[in-house]
């Protein structure tokens, strides 16, 4: 089963919050801009940590319904937790 196809059901998972701007922040230090990805993500984790979506990791959502979505701090676990909601379970 291929992450994001299941049945005739599409997904988009996709990085968020804290993992989002740890991603950016590795490509801007390594393209030597080092000075400015720590003054980046400094200003990130002051303005957002106390978001409770910002600790959310991925999020996976359905390309049509849109209503609810998964989260979870790995692909897979993001989109079974959108699988249990589409499924109904609480």
């Amino acid at each position: 089963m291929k992450l994001g196809v299941e049945e005739g059901r599409e997904f988009d998972v996709y990085p968020v919050g804290l993992l989002r701007d740890l991603i950016q922040f590795d490509d801007q230090f390594h393209l030597k801009n080092r000075r400015q990805a720590l003054r980046t993500l400094w200003r990130h984790l002051r303005r957002s940590w106390r978001r409770r979506n910002y600790w959310s990791g991925y999020l996976a959502e359905h390309r049509q319904l849109g209503t609810r979505c998964g989260h979870g701090w790995t692909r897979s676990r993001a989109y079974r937790d959108l699988l249990e909601h589409l499924d109904g379970k609480p």
